[in-house]
């Protein structure tokens, strides 16, 4: 084989026209790939690279193909599909291929490459005007697509933070591909960056011309059905609408389907919900864990005890976009309340909705004609369930019920893959097997000649029995050569004249005669026509099904939220969680709080509350600022990050783990608490935490929750607590937000502010044997007992005994901050005289080991810093 031959020069021309894609070229049961492509499937597939005639090549057999796609999918890569298309006449030449289908991480629809909890998201990334000259006044479009789902999700947005936002949303809605407009890559050099540091998703990069939203509203309105926008929010000239049309025009052309069975469009501005920055949604592991990017030890993880895949996927969602208004969150909170009541219809609830299957991927599925028999009775199940926990909770009075325009439809359909479909049918439609006897005449009637051919080629066999005497003489078939006799060898010579050899074997020889030519020819076209006719059925209840799919999606959805409400009533009534009460007042009270995911994972012992108050109300003791400092082993940690967590969860309208909790509305939550370097970006951990600390600074409220954990570690002592100190300043003054500010700065506890409180976790040292309590006090701690830390984690006693001989010796010069600008100007101070650190490395140096020339270079670093 080598480039030069027509197969390979045919490859060549396919390739040419899928650059962008591995290409599984077919040849006979094989998917080959040749070149770079299989240099990069076997590397991810861990197949054998061969080579012939000097042509890498790779190949994976055609009927195990699904696990490979889905492999190399999920490793953000495109695959085209070649396949045979056309066999040569006489055996000669080659065969017709061409590329039948195309495959992306972010339109798969196949039901075993697709996540069944999460969403699988189809992003795009745009500028309606690209001028970027001004990055104030630049919008920028955001839109994600679920192709499998039929939800579409549309955002703006302009401003300082551009950036942060649109790496926000890229983070939440976790795209295993992104569609993006070039000038952006080569213009906002920090989304170009984010998306060369992901290397799992698939880009796709078209230039500006290919974001055309002059249509987009028209092809929306005919999408969803509408006369207009102005209900979702839209105009014609809306930011949105650039993103959404290429978004749609992309998915079409991939999927070659028209993408008609949108369920759900949202568009949505940055005020609509409770704000939570990429780094904050790391840092509190509300989906994923920072470990190895699963929902294991995570508060989804925790709460999420839905039965049904897309009402997994809600819960998800209401997590990262908790609500902001009192009367969402109260109505929600209300449903909860409703079910956790109600305990004998709670547990019905969940009962049925542990059979009911994922509705919203079904109906895509059946839209784009790629639902199989086995999909609709899995719908028609799913339905009927449907209906039942609908009205069960109609009677309740804990929800409305099937929409009454949709059940009339909803039960027919039901009733028709009940008639139309046999229980156990074929996935393929070319075997057959998909037809309830009594559904179709013409079907029962082939059927029938179908299997009356059996009795007749048994009657068959037992007349020739009879006549030639060969008492096992038996009638088989095979693809190859149909149906035929087989005559062991020792009855040869009883075998009559009729009979026509066709094939030897070792034991028997195979025969056939005219009359068994001419049965096999009816019998074969009685199979055909009884696949054709079934395929022609099926294709037919099909698409009746497919005219109510919004039907089915109105249904799905109201499945879903009555799903996420009994998660979050179980949850509350097998953890001892309490309705908190929302205000528009900006505190936080929480009684006897505890962090959800540690509670729930403890694996002995019981986990320690502690209580909260931030409020700069009058009468109340406390302020919005409470300063937190201690050791980190005591339990710091966890007390912030379960703040941050019980608040999200009162605003998702959930109960929470608390004794009692009065939660003032938030509009934003940020959470930064540590830093580790990012080396790819060419961040070390201090700039990343200033960064973040930049965000926070540059777009918190009053009504805002902070939590801030060591600001200024990544730094000198003096840098680092001067920033702190500006940073505590500035939130106190300016920001006046809700915060938990913890530190090892010990010096800070000097800041005097009304809105301050100090707060420290309680550490019982009596006779010298130290034990974190766990407990939080409303006082400052005077010691971070770090040494005693490092004692605990294994560090040798020789080490311990020096540090603590150190500890005694240094006489830290105390931090005086002055005013605000008086300061400035005076050079930092060096946090140890220079006479006691030369004084500290003569004490260490070997003199026996010490040549002529280092004790020169010594001493004249000695010099130097004295002279400093």
């Amino acid at each position: 084989m080598s480039d030069s031959t027509p197969m390979m020069q045919q490859y060549t021309q396919i390739k040419s026209k899928h650059r962008d894609a591995i290409v599984f070229f077919r040849l006979g049961d094989f998917y080959e790939m040749f070149h770079k492509d299989a240099q990069e499937a076997s590397k991810i597939l861990g197949l054998t690279l061969t080579k012939r005639n000097g042509i890498p090549m790779c190949g994976i057999p055609y009927h195990a193909s699904g696990a490979y796609v889905g492999r190399l999918l999920q490793a953000g890569k495109k695959i085209a599909v070649c396949e045979q298309t056309k066999l040569p006449e006489g055996g000669k030449g080659i065969a017709e291929r061409e590329v039948v289908e195309v495959l992306t991480p972010g339109t798969v629809m196949e039901e075993d490459m697709l996540p069944g909890e999460n969403n699988n998201y189809l992003v795009a990334l745009s500028s309606p005007a690209p001028d970027y000259s001004d990055p104030l006044q630049q919008v920028y479009s955001f839109a994600a697509l679920d192709v499998s789902t039929g939800e579409l999700f549309l955002t703006s947005y302009s401003g300082p933070s551009a950036a942060a936002f649109l790496r926000r949303e890229i983070y939440r809605y976790n795209p295993p591909e992104i569609v993006v407009q070039e000038s952006m890559l080569e213009q906002v050099s920090e989304i170009a960056q984010y998306l060369k540091d992901s290397p799992e998703i698939l880009l796709n990069r078209y230039p500006d011309w290919y974001f055309d939203s002059r249509t987009a509203a028209q092809r929306l309105r005919d999408l969803l059905g509408v006369a207009g926008l102005q209900s979702f929010g839209l105009a014609p000239d809306s930011p949105e609408l650039h993103s959404a049309s290429v978004l749609i025009d992309y998915a079409e052309d991939v999927t070659k389907h028209r993408i008609s069975f949108l369920r759900e469009l949202q568009v949505y501005k940055e005020h609509d919900a409770v704000s939570i920055d990429e780094s904050s949604q790391k840092n509190l592991e509300l989906t994923r864990n920072m470990r190895d990017g699963t929902r294991k030890y995570t508060l989804l993880d925790v709460i999420d005890q839905t039965q049904t895949p897309m009402g997994s996927r809600l819960l998800q969602r209401w997590l990262l976009r908790p609500l902001n208004s009192a009367p969402a969150i109260l109505e929600r909170q209300a449903r909860v309340r409703g079910f956790y009541h109600s305990q004998l219809i709670l547990s019905k609830a969940a009962e049925l909705l542990g059979s009911i299957r994922d509705l919203d991927r079904l109906a895509a599925r059946i839209s784009l004609d790629k639902g199989h028999a086995k999909d609709l009775l899995s719908l028609g199940t799913s339905l009927s369930l449907s209906i039942e926990l609908l009205d069960l909770l109609s009677g309740a009075n804990l929800g409305g019920g099937v929409p009454e325009h949709s059940r009339q439809g909803l039960q027919e359909i039901t009733a028709l893959i009940e008639n139309a479909i046999i229980e156990n049918p074929s996935i393929l439609l070319t075997e057959g097997r998909l037809i309830r006897p009594g559904y179709s005449p013409e079907v029962d009637e082939i059927r029938s000649l179908k299997e009356n051919s059996r009795e007749t080629l048994e009657s068959y066999l037992s007349q020739e029995r009879d006549q030639s005497g060969i008492q096992n003489l038996k009638l088989k078939y095979n693809k190859i050569i149909g149906y035929h006799l087989e005559v062991s060898k020792g009855q040869v010579s009883k075998v009559p004249e009729h009979f026509i050899r066709r094939q030897s074997l070792v034991n028997a020889e195979r025969y056939t005669t005219e009359r068994l030519g001419e049965l096999e020819s009816k019998i074969t076209l009685a199979s055909d026509r009884l696949i054709e006719l079934e395929r022609q059925c099926f294709i037919q209840v099909r698409q009746q099904v497919r005219q109510r799919v919004q039907d089915i999606l109105e249904v799905s959805k109201l499945v879903a939220e009555t799903d996420c409400i009994q998660s979050l009533a179980r949850v509350a009534t097998l953890r001892g969680y309490v309705a908190p009460e929302l205000v528009e007042e900006v505190l936080l009270d929480i009684e006897g709080g505890r962090h959800p995911v540690v509670e729930a994972h403890l694996s002995h012992g019981e986990f320690v509350p502690n209580s909260l108050e931030l409020s700069s109300k009058k009468g109340s003791t406390s302020g919005r600022f409470a300063l937190i400092t201690g050791p980190n082993m005591a339990g710091k940690s966890t007390y912030l990050r379960q703040n941050a967590l019980i608040t999200i969860l009162a605003q998702i309208g959930s109960f929470v783990p608390a004794d009692r909790a009065k939660i003032g509305i938030c509009d934003k939550v940020f959470c930064r608490v540590g830093a580790s370097d990012n080396l790819a970006r060419g961040e070390s951990t201090f700039l990343v935490e200033m960064n973040e600390t930049a965000l926070i600074l540059r777009t918190a409220t009053e009504r805002s929750l902070i939590i801030m954990d060591e600001v200024g570690r990544g730094t000198s002592t003096q840098d680092g607590l001067s920033i702190a100190w500006a940073v505590s300043e500035y939130v106190l003054n300016t920001i006046k937000a809700r915060t938990l500010f913890a530190t090892h700065y010990h010096e800070l506890t000097e800041l005097s502010h009304p809105n301050l409180q100090n707060l420290s976790l309680q550490v019982d040292d009596e006779d010298g044997e130290i034990v974190f309590l766990r407990r939080v006090v409303p006082k400052a701690s005077s010691n971070s007992y770090g040494i005693h830390v490092a004692q605990l984690a294994g560090i040798p006693r020789m080490v311990i005994e020096r540090a603590q001989e150190l500890l005694n010796h240094f006489d830290v010069p105390a931090f005086n901050p002055g005013k605000p600008g008086k300061q400035g100007s005076k050079p930092q101070k060096r946090l140890f005289d220079p006479l006691e650190e030369i004084s500290l490395e003569l004490k260490n140096i070997d003199i026996g080991t010490t040549t002529p020339l280092q004790a020169l270079t010594i001493l004249a670093r000695f010099q130097e810093s004295l002279k400093k």
